[in-house]
C-alpha cells in the first residue's frame, strides 16, 4: 500500500496540471490581499465596518481555505482531471493486472489526493497570511494563547473539511470515470450545498421558535461546505466542535464507503 500511495502522489506532482495548480495558488494567495487592500483603501472605518468590509490578515487566512471560492474551486476542479488520468491512460487497469487489489487502488488514490489538497490549501492559505500580514494586521486585537488555540483548533476543521472533499472527489472519478462528468457533477453539489447552507444562514435570523432554529444551525454547521463556522468567530462552542468532528466524520467515511462499492463493481477496460 504505501508503494502504491508513493506512486500515485509521484504521478500527482509530476502532472503538468499540479504546476498550474500551484502557479494559480501563487497567483490568487498575492492579489486577494492587494484587491482587499485596493477596496479597503477606497472606504473609511465607519462604512467598513457597516458594510462588513472590515479586512485583516486573519479574516483572509481562514477565507483563503474555502473550497467554493478563488483557488480552491480551481484546486477541485484540476483534481477532478488528474485523477480522471488514471482511466483514460489506462493506469488503473495496469494496477489491477499488477495484482494490486481494486480497495487497495482506491484507497491509495484517496490517500494522494488527500495528502497532495491538503498540501496545497495549507501552502496556499500560509502565502496569503504572510501577503496579508505586510498591508493587515493579524486581527483588531492583541494576539493570545486562546487565539493560537483557535487558530488551531480552526486549521484541524478546515483539513478536516478537505479530506472528505478528496473523498468525495475520488469517488466521482471512480463512478464517472470522466474528467469533464465529475467536474460537473463537483461543481453541481458544491453549488447545491452552498446556496442550501446560504439560504438556511438567512432565513435563520427571522425565525423565533427555538427548536425550529436549532434544526436549521444544525443543518447549516453541518455543511461541509460552508464557512460559516470554522474561522468567522473566536471561540468554539461544544455543539459547533460535535457538528463539525462528526459531520465530517459521517461524509467522509459516507464518500469513502461509496467509492469502494463503485470501484469494485466498476467495469474496468
Amino acid at each position: 500500500m504505501f508503494n502504491l500511495i508513493k506512486t500515485d502522489l509521484k504521478r500527482i506532482v509530476k502532472d503538468k496540471l499540479f504546476m498550474v495548480i500551484g502557479i494559480i495558488g501563487v497567483v490568487f494567495a498575492v492579489i486577494t490581499p492587494l484587491l482587499m487592500l485596493g477596496v479597503n483603501s477606497m472606504l473609511d472605518e465607519q462604512s467598513a465596518a457597516m458594510l462588513g468590509m472590515s479586512v485583516n490578515a486573519k479574516t483572509l487566512f481562514f477565507q483563503a481555505f474555502d473550497p467554493t471560492n478563488n483557488f480552491g474551486l480551481v484546486a477541485l476542479i484540476l483534481l477532478c482531471v488528474i485523477l480522471c488520468k488514471d482511466f483514460s491512460q489506462g493506469t488503473v487497469r495496469n494496477k489491477i493486472i499488477c495484482g494490486k487489489s481494486r480497495f487497495s487502488v482506491f484507497t491509495s488514490s484517496f490517500i494522494a489526493s488527500s495528502i497532495v489538497l491538503c498540501s496545497l490549501m495549507m501552502l496556499h492559505a500560509i502565502l496569503t497570511l504572510g501577503v496579508s500580514l505586510i498591508f493587515f494586521d493579524y486581527q483588531s486585537t492583541p494576539f493570545t494563547a486562546n487565539d493560537f488555540g483557535y487558530l488551531v483548533v480552526t486549521l484541524v476543521f478546515k483539513l478536516m473539511t478537505f479530506v472528505v472533499i478528496s473523498a468525495l472527489v475520488t469517488f466521482l472519478s471512480v463512478l464517472m470515470k470522466n474528467a469533464g462528468l465529475c467536474m460537473v457533477m463537483l461543481l453541481a453539489i458544491t453549488m447545491l450545498a452552498t446556496i442550501v447552507g446560504s439560504v438556511l444562514s438567512a432565513v435563520i435570523i427571522g425565525v423565533e421558535d427555538e427548536i425550529i432554529k436549532g434544526v436549521l444551525e444544525f443543518f447549516v454547521k453541518t455543511n461541509v461546505f460552508l464557512s460559516t463556522v470554522t474561522g468567522s468567530g473566536i471561540t468554539y462552542s461544544l455543539s459547533d466542535v460535535l457538528c463539525v468532528v462528526l459531520s465530517h466524520i459521517v461524509y467522509g467515511v459516507l464518500f469513502y464507503v461509496l467509492g469502494v462499492v463503485v470501484f469494485r463493481k466498476k467495469d474496468i477496460k
